[in-house]
This record gives C-alpha cells, sequence and structure tokens, in this order.
C-alpha cells in the first residue's frame, strides 16, 4: 500500500498548482478496506466538480499501484478541521479563529493579519472587560492548533 506522502505527490500532479492545493491526505488501515482522504482546496473554496474530477483522476492511478480493496474520498476540508497551512490562514483573514499554543493558551479572536511566521490575532472581548483586548502576535511555530470558529449570529 502507498503511504499518504506517496498519495499527495500523485494529487499534487492532478491540481492546477496556481489555483488549487492540496492540504491532507490520510491513510487509514483496516483488515477488511483502507481509507483513503484526500482534502484539497483553493482560496476561494473547492467546488464539488474539482473533488469529482480529481477523485476520479487519483482513481485511476491508484488502480494501477494498489491491489487491495480501499475506499477513496476527495474533498474539502470541513469546518471542524484544523488549519494546516498558511495559505489557509490567508484564505480566513477577518473570520474568528480558536487558536491552542504550544504552552496551552487557548485564543479566540478575530484573525487580522497572516504573514510568513506569524499570524496577528484580536481576541475577542470578555464580557467583564471594559477595554478591547490588545492584538496577539502568534508564531506558526508555535501553534499547536487553529480552527476556525462558526457563528450562528
Amino acid at each position: 500500500m502507498l503511504d499518504s506522502q506517496q498519495i499527495g505527490l500523485i494529487v499534487e500532479e492532478l491540481l492546477d498548482l496556481e489555483l488549487q492545493f492540496l492540504v491532507d491526505v490520510k491513510v487509514s488501515s483496516s483488515k477488511i478496506r483502507q481509507k483513503i482522504t484526500v482534502l484539497i482546496d483553493t482560496d476561494e473554496g473547492i467546488g464539488i466538480a474539482d473533488c469529482s474530477r480529481v477523485s476520479r483522476e487519483l482513481g485511476d492511478r491508484l488502480e494501477e499501484l494498489i491491489d487491495d480493496a480501499y475506499t477513496l474520498e476527495v474533498s474539502s476540508p470541513g469546518l471542524d478541521t484544523p488549519l494546516k497551512l498558511k495559505r489557509q490562514y490567508h484564505k480566513n483573514i477577518g473570520k474568528s479563529l480558536r487558536v491552542i499554543t504550544l504552552d496551552g493558551d487557548d485564543f479566540k479572536g478575530e484573525l487580522l493579519e497572516a504573514g510568513d511566521l506569524e499570524i496577528m490575532l484580536l481576541p475577542e472581548k470578555k464580557k467583564k472587560e471594559k477595554k478591547q483586548p490588545e492584538k496577539v502576535s502568534l508564531a506558526f511555530e508555535n501553534i499547536k492548533e487553529a480552527r476556525v470558529q462558526v457563528s450562528f449570529n
């Protein structure tokens, strides 16, 4: 069976790397059938047609390389998927994020900027605070996990 890195290289050959990008590849092992999950995206959001095309073309390539039964899923990263790439932070400027640092600090706030080395976050004002909190700069290397927060307001 191919590993996630090998599958990722095949996927990147199928993408228009000017517009589309690979977010993640997961290969889960199972005694019955392995599952290959591929997450792709664009700066504006990936469509079903693009996911279908990549799925068909990737499926054709994998049929030549894999003898065992497997399930292939190609989709966009869902709202519950943590941000993995700097490009995803740029895409989400202006949205609310929850960021957990390697030190265990937990920040919620609006993503103001995303640079090459860090992000700038404006933390949410807590109910008891009188003034707006100061902007927080967080280095990518110190971010354990970041997720877009969905607002139902």
